[in-house]
């Protein structure tokens, strides 16, 4: 029985593969992807988790015979013995002070264990060429917690997934009631809901109250949309309709029009989208919508951007540019506006935008010509 003291024995606290806890294998690429979501719950800053990056880079992972990054196993010496040169360069150029402060952090928060030699120096250990230890920087208990960590990360993206959609509900739910005539607490809370939204901290819990808050102020009021609906665009252009609405002032007049019972034509040049093709002025437009001045706060000072901003929007909406076309020239460039800010408010109802825009335009019979004050049918 040899008398000779083991290795262990002559370097005490050194970091070994023997001593490291067993965990399932893990690339640093997911490892730091999960850590990076999970950031703020293990109450790490951004410059702490780039230190923790240039921790993990040291890591002897890559394989020798193609070169790529392979996973991080129990098997792998996970204490890091780089010098302080060589992580702060890593660490994107931080200072010695500023490293010290971010691995005390680190140590706080129980994502690494520090394994100081006598001088405190960090160094491996060798037998017959190859590492069995070292003092320095010990990452077994992140790697321990890996599994909790990238367990944590996949429930953040589940939980960002859902308030991404919350927030777009409770614009809509802003929109509508920001369309009553709201007084006090009730509209200090809808002007405030949308500051808070942008919170980075916001919760689905709290989304979730905001929306029945939202929804109780609705329930409360009497909704008065301040825009046409769809079917009375469609009565609108119906021809059916105007020809009633023709025929109802001549009834009541006997008087020889200016013609004399003529037919005059006028040759007018054409002119895409001039100013008499809005009904109104685009300060009143802008006020009857509700969610493209959420995405473009100042409105268009000319008829050309106004179109340009269609398209943009149409194609956030996933419209086809032809179709967008089409109904401007059936609905004009004002209607076919606010058709697009009625689509927005109802996206999460509307699976097929095309197919949806295509049903609107079925019932509108009359194409616009000349300066836009002219319908013929279709």
């Amino acid at each position: 029985m040899s008398c000779a003291p083991s290795i262990f024995d002559s370097f005490a606290g050194i970091g070994t593969i023997e001593h490291q806890p067993h965990f399932v294998p893990v690339t640093r690429r997911a490892l730091m992807a999960a850590v990076n979501t999970t950031s703020r719950t293990l109450g790490l800053r951004p410059p702490t988790v780039v230190v923790l990056d240039a921790l993990l880079s040291c890591l002897p992972c890559n394989d020798p015979k193609t070169g790529n990054d392979s996973p991080i196993t129990p098997l792998t010496l996970l204490t890091v013995f780089a010098c302080n040169d060589t992580l702060c360069f890593r660490a994107k150029g931080i200072t010695d002070r500023q490293l010290r402060r971010h691995l005390e952090k680190l140590e706080a928060a129980n994502l690494i264990q520090r394994r100081d030699s006598a001088n405190g120096k960090r160094f491996p250990i060798m037998r017959n060429g190859k590492v069995i230890g070292a003092f320095g920087i010990d990452l077994s208990p992140l790697l321990a917690r890996s599994g909790e960590i990238l367990t944590l990360s996949q429930k953040h993206r589940q939980e960002a997934d859902e308030l991404r959609g919350m927030k777009a509900y409770i614009q809509k739910l802003r929109g509508e009631c920001l369309s009553l005539c709201l007084q006090g607490e009730a509209l200090e809370f809808v002007e405030a809901a949308r500051n808070f939204m942008r919170r980075t901290g916001v919760t689905v819990l709290q989304a979730s109250s905001v929306i029945s808050r939202l929804k109780c102020i609705l329930q409360s009021k009497v909704v008065a949309p301040s825009v046409p609906h769809f079917e009375e665009l469609a009565t609108a252009n119906d021809p059916e309709h105007e020809q009633r609405q023709e025929q109802a002032p001549s009834s009541n007049s006997n008087k020889t029009t200016a013609t004399d019972g003529q037919n005059v034509r006028h040759k007018e040049t054409q002119k895409s989208y001039t100013k008499k093709t809005l009904p109104r002025s685009m300060t009143e437009l802008w006020a009857c919508l509700t969610e493209i001045p959420a995405f473009y706060p100042d409105h268009p000072t000319t008829e050309h951007g106004l179109l340009q901003l269609l398209f943009e929007f149409g194609k956030m909406l996933r419209i086809d540019s032809a179709l967008l076309g089409r109904a401007v020239s059936l609905l004009g460039l004002a209607e076919a506006i606010q058709v697009a800010d009625q689509m927005a408010c109802k996206i999460d109802q509307v699976k097929n935008p095309d197919s949806y825009l295509s049903r609107i335009l079925a019932g509108c019979t009359k194409t616009r010509v000349g300066h836009g004050q002219l319908c013929v049918g279709t």
